[in-house]
């Protein structure tokens, strides 16, 4: 990466894509499938990262508030390529045979874990869809029966195998035949556009217990793909209840909220609830593929061997990469409070007619656009989302309409590229179109 002063960034020189990002976007279209996604949005092709910064093969330099959709919470850091680089002289796979790497990142993990909590068990993963998938079929083999899983509106669990059926959008469900699990799908509280209530979706999911089968209850703390959507206060906990009074194992996917995202090492630590099983990934493996499932111990007794196999499961890179970032989280959880609750505050301080409510909880932040009372359509939204590139932001959206833009930015961002940020996303989104 070129040496360039941290208050000139971004560095915007050419168009974007610059030629010699064009060239290498032209042949990955000759060679690789249409159906990629990632590209149409972020039309550049990358020479290297580091940090939160991002250069193209054009020498342009981007602010990455993208991180890998919340894969890399402590940015491109050169501990996580020392701890590859070191690995590689060990072993760089190894099945499930322990390694030092294995050991010491599972302590590590089960030591992130509530005090209370300390005795769960792990299994390993390669994807978030796996580890949501592996959660679903240890509460269906701890119950002993196929029955149905409670899943919420918005959410988004993966998008492979049984899990699909968890996943809420039709469109990232297109080309998959799967029937997948058999699920009940209740309303998540505190989506805009919508005005359902903390004990309005507890009565809903009390009707599904009485009329249905119900074993298991898979949950986002905060919906991620949904529109980061941070639900009322109290929610969890009375899911918690509802599932302690009806003999339901209750599974909080943190694969995205987790990590440190949001404050605290797990999402479900701000209702101080204690979940049956907890799926993790993106973040865990430091940018290196890994996901695992964290379940109590006397669950562990109702699994056969084998269970869940996978050659790639606990790859040694990813986990010495893993151990790095899970050590290395705690120290910045009191700077993403802090940083998430002021930039929370300048983001809902912005003067646009486009913003119809800014919400979030530390470095997980949603910033929802719409007009006159309706979600922003999806021409505007492409040219604010083309916008935000060509000023040198990579920022992504999610949500049902599409027209939420979310903000992800590593955990250890530099103060000032935080600061160029927001003044550009309050430049690009204040521009009437």
């Amino acid at each position: 990466m070129m040496d360039i002063d941290i208050a000139k960034i971004p560095y915007i020189k050419t168009e974007i894509p610059g030629p010699k990002s064009r060239v290498l976007l032209d042949e990955q279209r000759r060679y690789e499938t249409a159906s990629v996604t990632y590209p149409r949005s972020f039309p550049i092709a990358i020479r290297y990262a580091k940090d939160s910064l991002i250069e193209d093969m054009d020498g342009n330099i981007f602010i990455d508030w993208l991180t890998g959709i919340s894969v890399l919470n402590l940015g491109y850091s050169e501990f996580i390529r020392n701890a590859v680089k070191s690995e590689m002289e060990s072993t760089w796979h190894a099945l499930e045979i322990p390694t030092e790497a294995r050991i010491e990142f599972l302590k590590a993990l089960n030591e992130a874990f509530p005090s209370n909590m300390r005795d769960y068990k792990t299994i390993f993963g390669i994807s978030g869809a796996d580890a949501c998938e592996t959660a679903v079929n240890i509460a269906h083999q701890v119950s002993g029966k196929n029955a149905y899983t409670i899943v919420f509106e918005g959410a988004y669990h993966g998008v492979s195998g049984g899990i699909i059926a968890a996943t809420y959008e039709d469109k990232y469900k297109a080309g998959n035949n799967s029937p997948g699990f058999r699920v009940i799908r209740a309303p998540y509280p505190g989506i805009l556009w919508e005005n359902y209530s903390v004990d309005d979706v507890i009565e809903y999911i009390q009707t599904a217990i009485r009329e249905n089968d119900i074993d298991s209850l898979l949950v986002e703390p905060i919906l991620g793909e949904g529109g980061y959507v941070v639900p009322p206060s109290g929610f969890l906990k009375a899911l918690r209840k509802l599932c302690d009074d009806n003999n339901i194992i209750m599974i909080v996917d943190e694969v995205q909220s987790g990590m440190g995202r949001t404050g605290k090492m797990w999402a479900f630590e701000h209702d101080g609830i204690k979940p049956d099983i907890v799926c993790v990934g993106k973040s865990v493996g430091g940018g290196i593929p890994m996901s695992l499932v964290y379940y109590r111990k006397d669950f562990d007794d109702k699994l056969p061997v084998p269970f869940h196999l996978g050659t790639y499961r606990a790859n040694p890179l990813a986990l010495a990469a893993g151990r790095e970032v899970i050590k290395r989280t705690p120290a910045v959880l009191d700077s993403v409070r802090e940083r998430g609750k002021e930039l929370l505050k300048r983001l809902g301080e912005i003067d646009s007619d486009s913003i119809a409510q800014v919400r979030g909880r530390g470095f997980m932040i949603g910033i929802e656009l719409g007009r006159n009372d309706k979600p922003l359509d999806s021409i505007t939204m492409n040219k604010y989302k083309k916008s935000m590139i060509e000023h040198g932001i990579i920022m992504h959206t999610c949500g049902h309409y599409g027209n939420t833009f979310r903000f992800m930015a590593a955990l250890n961002i530099d103060q000032k590229l935080l600061d160029t940020g927001v003044e550009i996303f309050d430049k690009v989104v204040s521009t009437q179109w």
